[in-house]
């Protein structure tokens, strides 16, 4: 059964976990890497998930208000370990979620803090919640239009690897409302969102981009890396 949930205790017991092993050296490459927009603590992600997943064991099942308030605590840490320490909270107790997440919940995890890792990092629980709850794809049009590109990216990518379970026609609408967006995260989210799809169904996503001319060319050129390695190998030697 576990321990009785408290958020405050369990917010210390990672929280110190996380400090005491934190590696300076390691830190300052990861805030290199992510163009020195957060403070780190040095810590691979395999051994921050055990610790969030260990720590989390050791306590009776949270309600779902419970959990997505420890992972907003967790989140408004200084550290970036600590906003995907949050994820990792929402994902380890993902069954207890449910698609009221899909609106200010998740807009607040996508847009306090944000970078593509963070938001990226949503993925599997966002992907999940639009698949088994239909009520949550109205919300995914309203993500696309939405002025903060993190939010459009959320859109963009919540079907990745969902491979032959793909709703084609709710990828093709969402691309092409975005189409012609030239901001980066933005055209490479609907580059990523083809070109995931292309291992399944390549002809689908050929003819996609045949078909819209207006796709920006960083989204054309993601879109089709897939396609046009297969047919560079495919070619007979000069």
């Amino acid at each position: 059964m576990g321990k009785k949930w408290a958020q405050a205790e369990i917010l210390t017991s990672i929280s110190e976990q996380l400090h005491s092993r934190a590696n300076p050296v390691k830190a300052q490459g990861m805030s290199d890497y992510m163009r020195n927009q957060f403070e780190f603590l040095g810590i691979a992600t395999p051994l921050r998930r055990n610790t969030v997943n260990d720590t989390l064991k050791r306590y009776s099942t949270p309600s779902e208000r419970e959990v997505v308030e420890l992972a907003r605590a967790l989140h408004q840490q200084p550290q970036r370990e600590f906003q995907h320490a949050g994820v990792d909270a929402l994902i380890y107790h993902r069954k207890l979620i449910g698609p009221a997440f899909i609106g200010e919940p998740a807009e607040f995890f996508i847009t306090h803090k944000s970078w593509w890792d963070s938001v990226d990092a949503l993925n599997p629980l966002i992907r999940r919640l639009v698949q088994t709850h239909p009520e949550c794809v109205p919300v995914m049009y309203q993500w696309i239009t939405d002025e903060n590109k993190w939010i459009v990216r959320g859109a963009l990518t919540h079907q990745l690897t969902l491979k032959a379970q793909t709703d084609t026609e709710r990828l093709a609408e969402l691309c092409s409302i975005r189409a012609e967006d030239g901001e980066f995260f933005i055209a490479k989210a609907v580059g990523w969102a083809l070109r995931d799809y292309s291992h399944t169904d390549p002809s689908w996503v050929s003819k996609y981009v045949g078909s819209h001319p207006e796709l920006s060319a960083l989204a054309r050129r993601e879109a089709t890396k897939v396609i046009s390695r297969k047919a560079s190998l495919q070619l007979p030697p000069p």
